[in-house]
């Protein structure tokens, strides 16, 4: 790390850059394979940073504070995989590095400061612009985004929020491996999206078409809702329509009245099918007190205030009936 006594917080930069190497070597599985790494603090030149091979310019960060210059050195490092290792055209698939470099740069954050949430702020951005109706299409070609708000959202925070949905999908231990499989597969190559995808399906074994075309070539919104839950003798009834463009699975957790929590699930091919709504049926007994869609909040859905039963004023009772 190179920086001037007028930036102190650069004092923990090099033990910052350590430790972004050593954990995207272990997630990625490949390990950072170039002899040095310099971190050039650059206070009065550059704000943020900007990578080099083997070398990033980052700013000061005094008014920003230690925490925010650990993300950029983790940010800036990561991009020494994707793109300077698996070399995707930067200037027309913008969010192929940037996308991925801050998903990684998240990753790093998670085991760095455990007690923070690392994906929370991408994903609120992204929905800022997305329900203000200013973001454009993941893969139009990065140089053609308009107007301001829409570049930055569809090369940094969606696409790194659509990966965590993506590994909300198909589990840990498959997205990981089809991850590093594509790392694997491209490195010192030049992938294109549709090769990123392919690896995907290849490894999962699943035809994710549904799932590329909704997040990446369309502006569209995930939008799902709970609209009823009753009780009716023996069976109580669960109600969940999708109010958005984008089809996705509904995780469902089904509070009961001794405290246990029953998942449940509405399948994707539900939506796929042309369908708007759903219903899911359990015992009544023990009684359900309360029911949530996707309480791990892995998918980015544009309202969750609508996500949890009961809520508002009637937040007491089982709902007027099943329609």
């Amino acid at each position: 790390a190179l920086y001037r006594p007028s930036a102190p917080l650069w004092q923990e930069t090099a033990r910052y850059a350590a430790h972004a190497i050593d954990f995207l070597s272990r997630y990625t599985a490949l390990s950072y394979p170039w002899p040095h790494m310099t971190a050039v603090e650059g206070g009065g030149i550059i704000g943020g940073g900007m990578e080099f091979p083997m070398m990033t310019l980052i700013g000061d960060y005094n008014e920003r504070g230690a925490d925010a210059l650990y993300y950029v050195v983790a940010h800036e490092l990561a991009h020494m995989w994707i793109p300077m290792i698996v070399a995707n055209d930067e200037r027309r698939y913008a969010w192929m590095d940037e996308g991925s470099t801050t998903f990684h740069e998240n990753r790093a954050r998670e085991e760095f400061f455990p007690d923070q949430e690392s994906d929370e702020e991408n994903r609120e951005d992204y929905l800022d612009v997305a329900r203000a109706g200013l973001e454009g299409e993941i893969v139009r070609f990065s140089d053609y985004h308009y107007p301001g708000p829409a570049y930055g959202v569809a090369s940094y925070d969606k696409p790194a929020t659509v990966l965590v949905a993506l590994r909300g999908l198909l589990g840990e231990e498959t997205f990981l491996a089809a991850w590093r499989e594509f790392i694997d597969r491209w490195a010192w190559r030049h992938p294109y999206p549709w090769d990123l995808f392919h690896t995907f399906e290849d490894v999962a074994g699943r035809d994710l078409d549904w799932f590329w075309r909704s997040w990446y070539y369309e502006p569209w919104l995930l939008d799902q809702a709970l609209v009823d839950v009753a009780t009716i003798r023996d069976t109580t009834r669960i109600v969940v329509v999708d109010q958005g463009r984008v089809p996705m699975p509904v995780p469902l957790a089904v509070t009961r009245a001794d405290g246990s929590v029953e998942r449940h699930e509405v399948p994707v091919e539900t939506w796929l099918a042309g369908r708007l709504r759903a219903v899911v049926t359990v015992a009544s007994e023990p009684a359900v007190t309360r029911v949530e869609i996707d309480p791990e909040g892995v998918f980015p859905d544009a309202d969750r205030t609508d996500n949890v039963w009961p809520r508002g004023p009637a937040a007491g009772s089982q709902g007027p009936g099943a329609p």
